[in-house]
């Protein structure tokens, strides 16, 4: 059934909405704000944008944290006690937390296909158990490097069965910023990275076997005593000790300086849309970070919290940058004008579980791995590392539009907190009043407001 509000309940919601907020600061530091502040755009005194209004940070911190908008129940509980670090916490501690970034951790590392043999599914609950337990994040990348054993039994192993054509170069992207790919056929254009040192790198699974049977791939190290010459060289010129050469990648690719500040500027994109270091995989000499020292300040938080991904959410939410209308910086290299938040375009599965919670509707699980194939469609095997990236086609564009609208009893109020998560103003309901509920929901769910993460 559609939850219907009450006149009382919408009375207290825009009482609630108006005046100024009522909850304490967050018992934490400033140092991200107090480093992004000093490279505000403007003449001396430029004063940073306003925070965000208490309905805007909800459906901001839902999407980014759970995948989905406020039900008009949460929304109307929070307007009524926002307390935002207490709602963060909550939201960090709920199962739909550990579920929602299984699922951004999984297309990040292996797409959204089965691709190669790649048992997805297994990973990805592999990677919720973790996230369930706050398992710190060199040590997953640690079981994901050094993976062995079945692809049906052992989820970090589909990581390298669905990377098994050249593995290096997705790990030197995924925990390094490095795009080794690059010094394949020459060396790197942009950076120090020669072609042999590529080719060293790779040799780090030249150890791998993978035979199949019975629709499952099993991995295994195929170890032998090499002489120091025929042996893999790490970045740094030096060579493993032993043959567990998977091993002592994962060990330099943990302890390395690059690491920290991979996973620190990639839970800032994760939240902000755009990377400190933007590509996310591309720290190179030509493409700087626009703010050095908050890149530094982040991989220096990442090792103080031991790569706890749910210690960085939450202090990245906690502050004012996350929380602004906007946030714009001047690089230090380009002394350009840079947008550190932008808007990010919903995932399938955020939209289709967004649409859910609007609608109040129960949905099931197939339902909603239909929707997100046939809204990721022919580019299922794309790298999905970058994950605000538009990739809807004009087909699944078109089949989106398609979509069937409910009859709804509500008023357009009503409507608007479903969908938006907010009031519509007066000049809205003057546009909207007369025409019919389902013309007015069917726009709604699809504007670029609800479309987009702000």
């Amino acid at each position: 059934m559609i939850f219907s509000l009450t006149t009382a309940a919408l009375i207290a919601f825009a009482a609630s909405s108006a005046g100024p907020r009522a909850f304490p600061a967050p018992p934490i530091d400033r140092s991200i704000d107090s480093i992004v502040d000093q490279h505000l755009p403007g003449v001396a005194g430029q004063t940073p944008a306003e925070l965000c209004s208490d309905s805007l940070f909800l459906r901001r911190v839902m999407l980014d944290l759970v995948g989905r908008i406020p039900t008009v129940g949460e929304l109307q509980e929070f307007m009524q006690n926002p307390n935002r670090p207490a709602k963060i916490d909550q939201l960090l501690a709920s199962t739909e937390h550990a579920r929602f970034m299984s699922e951004i951790w999984t297309a990040s590392l292996v797409g959204y296909s089965n691709v190669f043999g790649t048992d997805r599914e297994a990973l990805r609950m592999w990677l919720e158990k973790q996230l369930e337990q706050d398992v710190p994040f060199d040590e997953m990348a640690t079981a994901l490097i050094t993976a062995r054993g079945a692809s049906s039994l052992n989820g970090p192993v589909n990581f390298l069965v669905r990377h098994l054509d050249d593995p290096v170069v997705k790990v030197g992207r995924m925990f390094l910023g490095v795009r080794l790919d690059c010094a394949q056929c020459h060396d790197h254009p942009f950076d120090r990275w020669t072609q042999e040192d590529y080719q060293r790198m790779r040799m780090f699974f030249g150890q791998v076997r993978t035979p199949y049977r019975d629709g499952t791939v099993f991995v295994h190290d195929e170890l032998g005593r090499a002489s120091r010459d025929q042996r893999p060289v790490f970045l740094t010129g030096a060579r493993p000790r032993t043959d567990h050469w998977r091993a002592e990648l994962a060990l330099f690719v943990t302890n390395s300086k690059p690491f920290a500040r991979t996973f620190g500027n990639r839970i800032w994109y994760h939240l902000m849309g755009r990377g400190v270091v933007d590509p996310i995989d591309d720290f190179n000499m030509e493409n700087p970070p626009a703010v050095p020292q908050l890149v530094e300040y982040l991989a220096e938080q990442s090792r103080r919290h031991k790569f706890s991904i749910r210690d960085m959410l939450r202090l990245i939410c906690n502050s004012h940058a996350y929380q602004r209308v906007e946030t714009s910086i001047i690089s230090l290299e380009s002394q350009e004008p840079v947008r550190l938040r932008v808007l990010k375009p919903l995932t399938p599965g955020q939209y289709f579980d967004s649409i859910a919670t609007a609608l109040d509707r129960q949905v099931t699980a197939a339902e909603r791995q239909r929707f997100v194939q046939s809204m990721v469609g022919d580019v299922l095997q794309e790298d999905f590392n970058p994950t605000w990236k538009y990739r809807e086609t004009v087909q699944t564009a078109m089949s989106r539009l398609a979509m069937p609208m409910p009859q709804l009893n509500d008023s357009l109020e009503e409507i608007y907190l479903r969908v938006l998560s907010r009031q519509p103003t007066p000049l809205e309901l003057e546009l909207c009043r007369g025409r019919p509920k389902a013309d007015v929901l069917f726009a709604l769910i699809h504007s670029n407001e609800f479309f987009f993460n702000h």
